[in-house]
């Protein structure tokens, strides 16, 4: 077989799929990755001022979410030095064999506050703030280890719209033959925190078409303002980062084949990945 990188942890910032292969690496943190039948070869870093590689033994890496070893593996643990771009090279003699790319990041960080919300009618959402610590929990798990962003709570709070808002709330002002009165986004985020990068509306219910019947929207996010339902899946930690990944700039994709990604389209199918593009745009 011929020689490869490949990741030792799992969702540790390591993209298959691009030539080279590519792995994110936090400035002033390590990863690790396996060189796959790569006996006798030499490896180096091609920009150790960005990134530093250190051939370590099995006994030596972390012990938490391990991949699976085979023999002959080699273990290497890269640690960031400063923020760049830099290439691993596994080499026979002067002649590379294999490369990984390396993109170094900085911390990033992302504050949110949790709305939740009710109306002077007495509609409100079912959801609490006990809930948040488990949708931080499994967010940071997303973004902390593949991305090197941070996403911090700054309030979980309750708030009123002095408003009616009815069984359904709205964002219906881009539909022909709708009633402005129907639009009732605007009247929601005007109770969000101004200090957080995101606000998070809990609501009721949410429709962003001309069918409000049919529930077929979980959530809705424009200018770091997102309103979700509480009817928005089960995996409602992924969902939410989900939605923080528009805010950094990553739109949906509907393309099964990629359905591994956090920015798959839908609800509780997606999974938690993400690709090079991503952190890249995310955290550039």
């Amino acid at each position: 077989m011929a020689a490869q990188f490949h990741r030792a942890f799992n969702i540790q910032g390591f993209d298959r799929d691009p030539t080279p292969r590519w792995q994110m690496v936090p400035v002033g943190g390590d990863r690790y990755v396996i060189l796959r039948d790569g006996a006798g070869l030499t490896v180096t870093s091609q920009g150790p001022a960005v990134v530093t590689v250190t051939e370590v033994t099995q006994r030596q890496l972390p012990t938490a979410n391990r991949r699976s070893f085979q023999s002959g593996d080699r273990f290497f643990k890269l640690h960031g030095v400063t923020k760049g771009n830099a290439r691993i090279r596994a080499s026979r003699g002067t002649s590379s064999v294999v490369e990984l790319e390396v993109d170094t990041k900085n911390r990033k960080n992302v504050s949110v506050t949790f709305n939740f919300v009710q109306d002077n009618a007495g509609h409100k959402t079912r959801r609490n703030t006990a809930q948040t610590t488990n949708w931080l929990w499994m967010i940071n798990l997303i973004y902390n280890n593949q991305a090197n962003i941070f996403v911090t709570q700054r309030a979980a709070r309750a708030v009123t719209v002095p408003a009616n808002l009815g069984a359904v709330v709205r964002f219906s002002s881009h539909l022909t033959g709708v009633a402005a009165s129907e639009h009732e986004w605007d009247d929601v985020i005007a109770t969000g925190d101004a200090g957080a990068d995101v606000n998070f509306f809990m609501v009721w219910e949410y429709e962003q078409d001309a069918t409000p019947g049919t529930d077929q929207t979980d959530a809705g996010h424009l200018n770091g303002n997102v309103l979700y339902e509480d009817s928005a899946g089960r995996q409602n930690g992924e969902t939410m980062a989900h939605e923080i990944g528009h805010y950094l700039g990553v739109g949906d994709n509907y393309d099964a084949a990629r359905q591994r990604e956090l920015m798959y389209g839908y609800t509780d199918t997606r999974g938690i990945h993400l690709p090079k593009a991503h952190v890249n745009t995310m955290n550039p």
